[in-house]
């Protein structure tokens, strides 16, 4: 029994953890189906507002940061690549 509800624990952290990564990431695409896995897995309400409310302190608290050039370089070379159809 003890193996079984740490399991669905272990569930319920990483389909809540996949949900703010998505929030992060912005693929917006994912959140129906991550929330969708995190109720199946057990989270309430709150908990789901939790870690949305999370992610986006964090989205918020790295939007203050500057950019270095490093950073500029790597966000361009991964957003601007051209499509390999298109080569």
């Amino acid at each position: 029994m003890k193996a079984n509800k740490t399991n669905g624990h272990n569930l319920r952290r990483l389909a809540l953890a996949s949900l703010k990564t998505a929030i992060l990431e912005g693929t917006t695409w994912r959140y129906e189906n991550l929330i969708t896995a995190a109720v199946q897995s057990g989270a309430t309400d709150e908990d789901i507002d939790r870690i949305a409310y999370e992610a986006m302190h964090e989205l918020f608290a790295s939007a203050e940061r500057p950019v270095t050039t490093r950073q500029l370089d790597q966000a361009t070379a991964l957003h601007f690549r051209p499509h390999p159809a298109r080569i």
